[in-house]
């Protein structure tokens, strides 16, 4: 079976940081479905995980800039 390869990711304040945005605002925006970078998901205790994908953020500031 092939390795599936390695995605790399950043945190919702490091990302904050770039836009430059709040991370509040930034996870409000991840857990409706705003941002084509990452997503938010809920567990079973009600806490909510985000997921920023480094490489499609890097083109989403890119071609919002």
């Amino acid at each position: 079976m092939d390795e599936m390869p390695e995605v790399k990711t950043i945190t919702v304040v490091e990302a904050a940081k770039r836009l430059p945005k709040g991370p509040e605002w930034l996870r409000a925006g991840l857990r409706q479905g705003r941002f084509p970078f990452g997503t938010a998901v809920q567990s079973k205790t009600g806490r909510w995980n985000y997921i920023i994908f480094e490489k499609k953020f890097c083109d989403y500031v890119k071609e919002n800039n």
